[in-house]
């Protein structure tokens, strides 16, 4: 057996781990997904020519005569336009397993992976979209490339690099462009070369299946992120294209109706938010969106109607800021860079769904901006503009954009745990927010030990914000930096976290342990003069802090502008507090608090309670015990760290006042028992506390 099959071997172990490790062996899900009836018997006598995915084949004239009577209908001639440079281009070579030296070190094998699933998004890009053409416009050069390019991929060896088992990315974007050349060159294809096709189709379909029923056994276990998406990515576009023509392709569908009526989506509740995060939300929304399409159009089944689609682009247009970098939470592959501008195109969906413009002002105002989003990684090799303008063109309906309230509001996202304080937001210098998290689905999957956690932005900069890079699921940065209550705007207890393990390779490391380490938030009120939150964070910290008796905090906003925050933390024995705040910018202490200074604002923080326990205020650089190697050239964040003496029962009220750097705002605070008199311009407002110190 040569070193490199020992190799291919072992990368395939290590990712088979990664995949147990999503989401499985969990005693139950922490929400009550929405479920919805499904007449299956809509799976008998479907059409069985071709075309079926995007549209039927009985469709065709009819778009074929929108686009003679409007040239631009759909942005046709935009999307032939952007397909021109692949014309007549030699297809990929079949992507190579990863270099032996990379197998002892996960991160090492990050570019070549992901190097092979852009190459083999390029070739869907360029089967599907030159297969549309060649059928609509009856464009023998674009069928000629997409033929060459389809049947390249049909020698792919199914077992090899391109394997699920291997590299998943590039699998579902192997099979799903061997579904789409199959389903739109079919009439253009030999008998041969359809069965060769064919055959490829179903053993990668069948390889899918096999680990969704078998290995991760995804509906009793539904929280395995990858498996869920390959639902939307490979079962269903390969069976609409394979019905008919392959016995378990009725079964299979069956199979992804049934999920998605009664467990999906298993990451959010009826308020629409989704507990991995805005990114995650976007990879899932990506190709769940499309393949609700695929069915809508082919089988007739409308799978949107849930509360969730109705409620969920509220999550992204709160919880994902236009204006912001760095404010939101879990993995982000775009960290550090405003919202990825797939973001915009998934809420422009979502606006025709639930006849909403304000979604459409969230895309606008991204389209605007990006204007090199497809020279961003987690933009190209992932997913192609011009189909997805093509796409909603044809199957949804425009909205004229409306700008959201500029008045300050709070929104809450009970069930999932995720909270926003606005204040102008359609004012880009203006816009001041507060993004809160307190989750009951702890740390799991692409979460973090950041229950009761905030960042903060305001007048163009996020102040209180995420630290740190996203360098791959696993890697340094992630499990010792990222995923830690130490990189949070949070607190520890007596030096110690919440539960944020996930390393396959650990000991210590259950997923029932991430899901138990949950938080909740407990109270609110978005009417009050006043609003507030108050999250619960106790089970969060007890594996690592079982003296803890409660951990709680509350948050008040005055006027959108000025935050209150109220820390309240029980033990049975006594327990050191230490107070975090992370930044990008600098920040200068002073003996009570601090001020963080940005290029154009700065945040005041002022500790308003037990002043006489702080033991020290100070500013520090870096990353913890982080690898250096993971973060050369990179910009080096920094945290301030107030520490609290030893004691049982803490009760830590701060004053956060965020102002422009030329700015001197008359804010001041005096404490009455369980109220705060805060003085705000010259007028006063009543915080009272909801928890009791």
């Amino acid at each position: 057996m040569s070193t490199q099959t020992d190799n291919e071997k072992r990368i395939r172990e290590i990712k088979r781990l990664n995949d147990l490790s999503a989401g499985n062996k969990l005693s139950g899900l922490p929400i009550q997904v929405e479920k919805m009836d499904v007449d299956l018997t809509a799976l008998e006598g479907l059409p069985l020519a071709h075309p079926r995915l995007f549209m039927k084949a009985k469709e065709i004239p009819a778009f074929k005569e929108k686009i003679k009577q409007d040239v631009n209908y759909c942005s046709w001639q935009d999307f032939i336009k952007a397909q021109q440079k692949w014309i007549g281009v030699e297809p990929h070579e079949a992507p190579s397993v990863y270099p032996p030296e990379t197998v002892k070190e996960t991160r090492l094998w990050r570019p070549y992976w992901r190097r092979m699933y852009i190459a083999c998004q390029e070739s869907l890009n360029v089967v599907r979209n030159l297969s549309i053409i060649a059928k609509i416009e009856k464009n023998i050069d674009a069928f000629n490339t997409a033929k060459a390019w389809l049947l390249s991929l049909a020698e792919y060896d199914p077992q090899g690099a391109t394997s699920r088992a291997y590299n998943d990315e590039a699998a579902f974007r192997v099979v799903a462009a061997l579904a789409w050349g199959y389903d739109w060159l079919y009439e253009k294809l030999t008998d041969e070369e359809r069965a060769k096709i064919k055959d490829r189709i179903i053993i990668r379909l069948e390889e899918v299946i096999d680990h969704l029923y078998n290995e991760i056994q995804l509906t009793e276990n539904p929280l395995n992120s990858h498996g869920v998406r390959s639902i939307s990515s490979v079962v269903v576009p390969c069976c609409i294209a394979l019905y008919g023509e392959y016995d378990k392709a009725k079964e299979y569908l069956a199979y992804a109706l049934k999920y998605y009526a009664g467990q999906y989506p298993p990451w959010g509740g009826r308020d629409g938010a989704w507990a991995e995060g805005a990114d995650y939300w976007n990879t899932a929304m990506a190709v769940l969106t499309e393949a609700f399409d695929y069915v809508k159009g082919y089988i007739g089944i409308d799978l949107y109607q849930k509360e969730f689609y109705r409620n969920t682009g509220a999550f992204i247009l709160n919880c994902m800021p236009v204006h912001s970098r760095r404010a939101s939470f879990c993995d982000q592959s775009s960290i550090g860079d405003l919202p990825g501008l797939k973001l915009a195109y998934n809420l422009r969906v979502f606006s025709s769904l639930s006849n909403n413009p304000v979604y459409m002002w969230y895309f606008n105002q991204l389209k605007a901006r990006d204007k090199d989003a497809e020279s961003k990684f987690y933009n190209y090799g992932w997913w192609d503009f011009n189909y997805d303008t093509l796409r909603f063109g044809h199957l949804c309906e425009e909205l004229k954009e409306e700008k959201p309230q500029a008045d300050p509001y709070l929104k809450v996202f009970p069930e999932v745990g995720w909270a926003a304080f606005h204040k102008d937001m359609p004012n880009k210098e203006e816009h001041v927010h507060l993004i809160f998290k307190s989750s009951p689905f702890g740390s799991i999957s692409h979460s973090h030990g950041d229950q009761n956690a905030f960042t903060l932005h305001a007048y163009g900069e996020t102040l209180a914000a995420i630290t740190g890079y996203y360098g791959g699921y696993g890697v340094d940065m992630h499990l010792k930096w990222r995923r830690q209550t130490c990189s949070k705007n949070l607190i520890l207890i007596g030096g110690k976290g919440q539960y944020g393990e996930n390393a396959t390779s650990s000991k210590t490391h259950k997923d029932q342990n991430c899901l138990d380490a949950a938080g909740k938030i407990t109270s609110y009120d978005e009417n009050k003069n006043v609003p507030f939150l108050v999250g619960d964070a106790t089970e969060a910290y007890r594996f690592h802090v079982p003296s803890i008796k409660s951990c709680k905090r509350e948050i008040h906003s005055i006027e959108g502008d000025v935050f209150v925050i109220r820390d309240i933390v029980e033990t049975t024995d006594e327990q050191t507090i230490t107070w975090l705040m992370h930044t990008t910018f600098s920040a200068d202490t002073k003996e009570k608090g601090f001020t963080i200074k940005g290029e154009k604002s700065k945040l005041d923080v002022s500790f308003l309670t037990e002043q006489e326990n702080i033991e020290s205020v100070e500013y520090v650089i870096g990353f913890g015990e982080v690898n250096p190697k993971e973060f050369e050239d990179l910009d080096v964040h920094s945290h301030v760290r107030t520490e609290f003496k030893a004691k049982k029962k803490h009760s830590i009220v701060t004053l956060l006042v965020p102002s422009k750097l030329n700015q001197d705002r008359a804010v001041t605070a005096k404490l009455a028992g369980e109220q705060l008199i805060v003085t705000r311009e010259g007028k006063q407002y009543e915080v009272t506390f909801v928890e009791q110190s």
